[in-house]
Formats: C-alpha cells, structure tokens, sequence
C-alpha cells in the first residue's frame, strides 16, 4: 500500500449499516487519523462491537431537517474537518450547504432525501435530484470540495465507463486518437464511436446458509435504501436515437438538459434485461440512479439549448436471492419491510456481484462490457463486509482521499474525478476487474425493456403506449 494521507481535522461518519461496517477498517488503512477526533454518528451500531480496536467514538444521535445544524456542530466546533455520509434519508443537498457554509470537506455515496418525504406526492425524483445537483454546483464552485453519489453505482460505475470509452477510441483510432480533456471531448469520443446506450447492470447471488427469521427483511446493503429505489417510478434519460412519438411526448421531461423518460409504474415491476459475464443474459428491475442522469449528461453534446447527442442510460439491477424476497414481500406490504431487517455481512457464505457497464453501438451487434465481479471470497479477506460493501468502499475511500487531496474544488460529480486517481485507489477492492465482449447477446426480437410482474402473484397490466418501444437501439 502507498503511503498514508495526513488528516489532522474532524472526521464524522454518518451511518453504520453495511458502508460503515465495511468502510472502517479501510478507512484508518488509508488515512493517519487521530480517533479522539474521529466520531461515528447512526441511530443504531449492529457490529460496533467488532470495530473497537480503533478507538473512535460511536454516537447514537438521529439528525433530522431541525436538529442537524445543532448535531453537527458539535462534532465540528474544533473548525476543519470531512463529513462523510454514508447513511439514508438524510438529506445530502442540506449536508452539503451546510459544509459548504463551515468550509468542511464533503463525500457522500448517494443523493438522499429526508425519510418523510420518501413514498409522499411530492418526492423529488432522480431528475430532480440530478437539476439540484447541477444548481449546487453553480452556487459553490471554488468552495470547499465536496463529491456527491461516489460510490460503487453511482460512482465507480461512472469510471468505467469512461475507461471503456477510452479503451474503444484507441482501439478503433489508433495514431488518431487524442485522449479526451473536457467534457465536450467525451461526447464527442462517445458520439463518434456510434454509442447509443450506456447500460449500468449488476447481478448479484450472493447468498447465506444461516437461518433466518420468518419474512426477516434481507439484503447485501441498505433493505430501506433497497425498498425506496424499487418504490419509485421509472425515471430513464432517453438517448436522442430514441423514437418519441404522440403516444410517449407526455412522458418525456427535461432535467437540466438532460432528456429522460418517466413511467408512472414502479420500478420493481418493470425490467429490462442486462448481461453479465459471468452470468450471461438475465432480467433486471430498472432502478432509478442518478448515475444514468450524471453519465449521460456528460457524453451529451449541445448547441445552446438545442440537444444534439445524449446516450440512453439507467441502471438494470438484480439483487441476491434473499433481497428479491425482500422487494416481493414489501410490494404487498406498502413498500415497507413486514419484519425485522438485516444486512447480511459475514454471514454470506457463497456467490459473487458483477457490477459494470455495457455499451451499445449503432455501428455493430457486439455488446462490450467492462467491470468488477468480486467474490464472498475476497469479501472475507475484510471485516464485516460482503461483496456489494466491498465495491461500495472502493468509490467511498477513493473519494475520501480525493477531497483530501484537493480541498477547494466544489461540488463535484463521479465524472468531474481524474479516473486514473479513483480507479487507482479503488481497484484493490474490486476483485476482478476486466473487459468482456460478446457478440449479439439478446435474441432477436427480445425487448430489452419489458414490463411484467417481479416474483408477486399480482398483474400488472402493460401500458400500450410502451409495448414494442426499444429503449436500446440494436442495430
């Protein structure tokens, strides 16, 4: 390991679930830190027990839109420091103003929104979320820096794609081809290799021979995270390939430039397929992140308001065995867990997640995928962590060290971050990261976005608008 960065101010950790568990160990790995200044804040410490070797103060304080000035203050009333939140539902656009407002460094893994306005009529959707995102980082360029949604996905997944983009263009350029500076040289790299679709998939069967409680609530990280995200609406940036005609005009938006396509259905109950190398070819609920908003804002191209290139995008996700219970059980339960809740860390016993991004290209039937699969094995080799935490901490200490690094850069996304930085430090805890191509994977005429039932005996009805409209061009 390469020498360890100096932090001499505060560091506050939200959340101890399953980024909290795994993050710790790595964090005190990368960073001299002094633990009388270092304080873990969650409403719960499951496992605290097993990380008091480090010496850091375990706070048990619930932050709320009213208290979290107050809180925080407490913890940062020595002056510089970093908050990293590694929670849910507190809200990350109030964190952020906040540091920004105290010169305090700022990482967080997604962007969250308060618990109470989860589920409610006026829940701010991923493109609303991304538009909030973009003003921020209007309002506090030259600020403090802060990363936001710099995880496994969103974040790490943003770095492979852009490394897999710049595989292609040397490939297909050669002593042509420039690496690319700015943002307007990735669209135009993206447009001129013909990419019509940035696919983000993740397949995970990771698995427990523990027994469990009855209707217990599972999964490999946050089963409230997990719950929310299969709750919400399908929300899709729309590449301009895309056909919009009369009968989709309605449900086509505008997110700071940024096209996208929102279903009033649940994104448990539509599905898309993805592949995975190991795995091949499997049906995946199309989740709402804010990744795809973030990923192909920056391989889009503009003329003023006028929006000439933009690659489709989301997130195709099928979670272990134990969560799709979860989801199910829920989905009859308003969406709530209908028993007690746990992550499952060591307990896993087998199973791998292969996490990575595919391109689809107008110019070929070849799908190229590249991306992390990281085994319970190499999970193992780390306390109380699983294979999903592992890839998660990957972007989160990568991140970390980067604000560290570069203190007075603002709001930044995944895509603003030097990829040889981030990958640098991440790929050490991505077990096996590699490129994978594979020649016309789904079968002619299989729809790569289709709508049907998750595992639940009920019916949803397709609406007609959508049957037979290719989200993903396959030519």
């Amino acid at each position: 390991m390469s020498q360890k960065q100096n932090f001499d101010g505060t560091f506050v950790l939200l959340g101890f679930g399953s980024i909290g568990n795994a993050g710790l160990d790595i964090i005190f790995n990368h960073i001299e830190l002094d633990p009388d200044r270092f304080f873990v804040v969650s409403q719960g410490f499951d496992r605290a027990d097993l990380h008091q070797d480090h010496g850091v103060s375990f706070v048990e304080r619930s932050i709320t839109a009213q208290n979290l000035d107050d809180v925080l203050d407490g913890f940062f009333e020595n002056g510089s420091g970093i908050l990293v939140n590694a929670s849910v539902n507190i809200c990350s656009k109030a964190l952020i103003e906040y540091c920004q407002r105290r010169d305090i460094l700022y990482v967080d893994t997604s962007f969250e929104i308060w618990a109470d306005q989860v589920g409610s009529d006026d829940m701010i959707n991923n493109g609303g979320r991304f538009s909030n995102i973009q003003q921020a980082k209007q309002n506090f360029a030259g600020g403090a820096t802060a990363i936001t949604c710099h995880g496994a996905n969103p974040g790490i997944v943003s770095h492979f794609a852009k490394r897999l983009i710049s595989m292609l263009g040397q490939e297909e350029l050669g002593a042509d081809f420039t690496p690319p500076r700015s943002q307007a040289d990735w669209a135009d790299l993206a447009e001129s290799l013909g990419i019509t679709s940035v696919i983000i998939t993740e397949m995970d069967d990771q698995q427990s021979n523990a027994p469990s409680a009855e209707k217990m609530a599972l999964n490999t990280w946050s089963i409230y995270g997990l719950l929310e995200e299969a709750s919400e609406k399908i929300c899709v940036p729309f590449g301009t390939h895309e056909p919009v005609d009369d009968a989709i005009t309605s449900c086509v938006f505008d997110a700071s430039g940024v096209r996208y396509l929102e279903v009033d259905t649940r994104s448990a109950h539509y599905h898309s397929l993805g592949y995975s190398p190991t795995f091949g070819v499997f049906s995946g609920m199309v989740i709402p992140h804010v990744e795809a908003f973030t990923i192909a804002n920056f391989f889009s191209r503009r003329d003023g308001d006028e929006l000439l290139y933009q690659p489709t995008s989301y997130f195709c996700y099928q979670p272990c065995p134990a969560a799709l219970d979860t989801v199910t059980n829920a989905s009859g339960n308003d969406w709530h867990p209908d028993g007690p809740v746990r992550v499952m860390l060591e307990e896993i016993d087998r199973g791998i997640d292969s996490l990575g991004v595919m391109l689809f290209r107008s110019t070929t039937d070849e799908v190229v995928w590249y991306g992390s699969e990281v085994s319970t094995e190499i999970a193992h080799s780390y306390k109380t962590t699983n294979a999903t935490s592992l890839q998660v901490i990957a972007g989160l200490i990568s991140s970390i060290l980067y604000v560290m690094t570069n203190p007075r850069e603002g709001l930044l996304e995944p895509e603003d971050l030097d990829t040889d930085f981030i990958l640098g430090i991440a790929e050490p805890y991505l077990g096996n990261v590699y490129t994978h191509r594979v020649n016309a994977p789904f079968e002619g005429g299989q729809s790569l976005f289709s709508r049907h039932p998750l595992s639940t005996p009920r019916e949803v009805k397709a609406d007609p608008r959508f049957i037979g409209v290719p989200l993903v061009d396959r030519r």
